[in-house]
């Protein structure tokens, strides 16, 4: 799976630089170069969602999403909806903006305390996000060639996915995992087990103090009645004899 991404990534790498080195070309007469290589990064994204393990740190669903969304992209352009630079330059730069920002998480606010991994991810999607406001106002600033910005965009995209590639485990075969779910599940159950054992033996040892502090009382009490008994009959006693 992760080899998968990679492939993808590089591929989707190749293009961007394929159309920096072309750009002074129309998007039109390279927009199925485009419209497939997204397609097939967003066919990639889709099967590793759904068969490959992430680390605590990705979610298979956050993957299948990016890649519903890359399919769209590519059906679009590839069917030849988009015919002009100033519509793909809007798509690509709303693209970019969306993606860098969905990308950015909140234990990167830290800094000084992020690891060097993630500062890479960071840099990219921070780029990402600076890359794709500019060429919303792009016809407003400098007037880049649309083909420039949309490679370098392309770029910035296949290095986010190879650098999350990473993030990827090897799959391992169904019935090896379903095993070890069964486990984990059988493990889990044991503690809780033995957690609902443990509280039981809390709350008999507490009941039992309990019986035995008021067992305590009850024979407190006893004995002060039967000293209260013995004076009482002792001055009965002494004040028959004063009597006689």
């Amino acid at each position: 799976m992760r080899t998968v991404m990679l492939i993808a990534s590089v591929a989707m790498v190749a293009s961007g630089i394929f159309c920096v080195a072309n750009s002074s070309a129309a998007f039109i007469s390279l927009a199925f170069v485009i419209g497939a290589v997204f397609l097939i990064m967003g066919v990639c994204e889709i099967i590793i969602g759904r068969r490959a393990d992430f680390e605590r740190d990705e979610t298979a669903i956050g993957l299948t999403k990016d890649g519903i969304r890359s399919i769209i992209i590519g059906l679009v352009i590839i069917s030849g909806q988009v015919n002009d630079d100033i519509a793909a330059q809007m798509i690509f730069g709303l693209y970019l903006a969306f993606e860098g920002v969905y990308s950015f998480r909140t234990d990167w606010l830290n800094v000084t305390h992020v690891p060097r991994d993630q500062r890479v991810n960071m840099t990219i999607s921070a780029f990402m996000l600076v890359i794709g406001i500019y060429t919303l106002f792009n016809t407003s600033v400098f007037r880049f060639p649309v083909i420039m910005l949309i490679g370098i965009g392309l770029v910035l995209i296949g290095l986010r996915r190879f650098a999350q590639s990473f993030t990827i485990e090897y799959i391992r075969p169904s019935f090896v995992t379903g095993n070890e779910e069964k486990l984990r599940e059988a493990q889990e159950e044991e503690k809780r087990a033995l957690a609902k054992a443990k509280e039981g033996i809390r709350e008999q040892k507490i009941a039992q103090r309990r019986i035995k502090k008021i067992e305590e009382d009850i024979e407190a009490e006893q004995e002060m009645m039967k000293e209260a008994q013995i004076r009482k009959e002792e001055r009965e006693v002494e004040e028959s004899l004063e009597k006689q």
